[in-house]
């Protein structure tokens, strides 16, 4: 066993990152964590619109735009650390009390680390397997129309996460992940557990636990570009986050371009619970970086 993750070392081998990059590598997910281990820099979009019924008032139409600057650095072979900013600005219409809403808002600070190992099996099998513990800072917008960004950013977030736009809310993630990829096709996975920790301005409640599940699946069509199905779910243990929504999940179906240098993402958001759907919320991400 040892010596199978010792065949390859994705974060140790120059030879990944350079020579014959793209047949080794694994598939860089749509949302997901990178397991490549490589040092990366960039942007990842996401807007959502969604439309709260409540005859017979009229509808109120809701917006959420997200942008984040993303790194990976890697410091050691198998080790990484990331860092994520987040920007948020939300719109309402319909609602004369918050006509004029919203503002451009900064999100939750992000800092991590991941660890990764690899394998090569026989006929061509690979794989990657880790973890990853990160932590978001509660430095979101909290007042007035800053505020309301980021509230809504982070409901429109519900399922993939919450906590790097949800303000008055420290989150803390622990996170499994796993990769095995071919040629042709790769399986990717997530799991772990994400703690709430929310201020005096949050509520009566102080704390919330969740669990994460990400699956991921898709095709290769080159060795650089693969057509990318996800779906991330998050559970919580009481509704201080989710309002009346106890559970949230979503697919993400879309197209994921990585080259030894170029990142490229191109997805449609579509929530699938009840609770989100009937609020026929849906959206539009895309992702771009250079890789080193």
């Amino acid at each position: 066993m040892l010596a199978a993750f010792a065949v390859l070392s994705l974060l140790g081998s120059g030879r990944v990152a350079a020579q014959n990059y793209e047949e080794v590598a694994p598939v860089r997910p749509l949302t997901m964590s990178d397991p490549a281990g490589l040092t990366s820099i960039g942007l990842d979009f996401q807007y959502t619109r969604w439309t709260f019924h409540n005859p017979p008032a009229a509808d109120i139409d809701f917006t959420a735009l997200t942008f984040d600057v993303v790194a990976d650095i890697r410091l050691a072979p198998h080790w990484v650390v990331l860092g994520r900013v987040p920007f948020d600005k939300a719109t309402i219409d319909g609602d004369p009390a918050n006509q004029d809403c919203c503002d451009l808002a900064l999100g939750n600070l992000t800092l991590g680390v991941r660890g990764l190992w690899s394998a090569l099996y026989t006929g061509g099998l690979r794989s990657v397997v880790g973890g990853e513990l990160s932590v978001s800072l509660p430095t979101a917008s909290d007042n007035g129309d800053k505020g309301q960004s980021a509230a809504q950013s982070a409901f429109a977030h519900l399922p993939q996460d919450p906590g790097l736009y949800a303000p008055n809310t420290t989150t803390i993630r622990f996170n499994l992940l796993g990769q095995f990829y071919t040629r042709w096709l790769y399986l990717h996975g997530e799991l772990g557990p994400q703690l709430y920790i929310y201020d005096s301005d949050a509520g009566d409640d102080n704390l919330d636990v969740a669990l994460h599940l990400g699956l991921a699946t898709g095709v290769r069509i080159t060795y650089t570009l693969a057509l990318a199905l996800e779906l991330n779910s998050l559970v919580f243990g009481s509704n201080e986050l989710g309002g009346d929504i106890d559970s949230a999940t979503s697919v993400d179906v879309g197209l994921r371009y990585a080259s030894g240098a170029a990142l490229l993402g191109l997805r449609v958001y579509i929530p699938v619970d009840s609770g989100l759907r009937d609020l026929d919320m849906i959206g539009v991400g895309a992702d771009a970086g250079l890789r080193f």
